[in-house]
């Protein structure tokens, strides 16, 4: 019984203490002043203050965010920018390149005097047992069996098989493949061979004059390949007693791993 009328008592203080404080207010209001108003800016100053503070932190954040992102999505599209006119004007120099080796194979042509077809290497094939290329042009275009392939540095070798639209070339290296050629220097007359990494020439008399170094060119005794063309040079000579011929080692003039056009005599 005691402890209801205990609390019966503090309800009735705090009522008494709200009715004072309400009268308190309204008669500051009244004559316009507020000993209340300091205390109560303070707290919603503080208040705003933590509210505006994480307001501004959580913009910046994601205003940094946003920057970034933009940021990074530029730098991607810059560096594929960068990429592809890296491509283009790779592009563009090998065509430039290829422009240039197309003119002075048309340049050659104009000086050899002779019918040719200019014609590109589409594929090589290098074995143990034979070295040929295919070139990009073959019946429909008029090439033909043992017509002669050359490039304005010196022979590249004969047509062997031939289709449609393309054709096998017989590498100056091939096995199967011999030419006719002589000593630019001294007129001496040979058979060359292909090696597969290298040339050999056949037949020439142990007391030949042939030394390292020395040019040989077509003689045009074999009927394919027209005289006078650079085809390789002399890098190694040995003679043997017992053996009535030298053997001599050649270099062929033209360079097979960078080969990309030719011509084709067709006449």
């Amino acid at each position: 019984m005691l402890g209801y009328n205990g609390r019966q008592k503090n309800i009735y203080f705090l009522l008494a203490l709200f009715a004072f404080l309400l009268w308190l207010i309204t008669a500051q209001v009244k004559s316009g002043r507020f000993f209340l108003e300091k205390p109560l800016f303070s707290v919603s100053a503080f208040f705003e203050r933590i509210i505006h503070g994480t307001y501004t932190g959580i913009h910046s954040v994601w205003s940094g965010y946003v920057s970034l992102a933009g940021t990074n999505r530029k730098n991607r599209r810059l560096h594929e920018e960068i990429a592809k006119l890296r491509l283009e004007s790779q592009i563009t120099d090998e065509l430039l390149i290829e422009n240039e080796r197309l003119l002075e194979l048309l340049a050659f042509k104009k000086r050899v005097h002779v019918n040719s077809l200019p014609i590109q290497i589409i594929g090589k094939t290098v074995s143990p047992s034979s070295s040929t290329v295919t070139i990009s042009k073959g019946a429909t275009e008029g090439i033909k069996k043992n017509l002669a392939v050359i490039t304005d540095s010196g022979v590249v070798g004969r047509v062997h098989t031939v289709l449609a639209g393309s054709a096998k070339v017989l590498l100056i290296t091939d096995p199967a493949n011999t030419l006719a050629v002589r000593v630019q220097r001294n007129r001496e007359e040979g058979l060359l061979e292909g090696k597969l990494s290298h040339c050999a020439l056949k037949y020439v008399s142990y007391y030949a004059d042939v030394q390292e170094g020395d040019l040989l060119v077509t003689s045009g005794l074999d009927g394919i390949y027209p005289k006078g063309l650079p085809v390789a040079t002399v890098i190694k000579v040995k003679k043997h007693e017992a053996n009535p011929y030298q053997s001599v080692e050649a270099e062929p003039i033209v360079s097979f791993s960078r080969l990309e056009e030719a011509l084709v005599l067709t006449q």
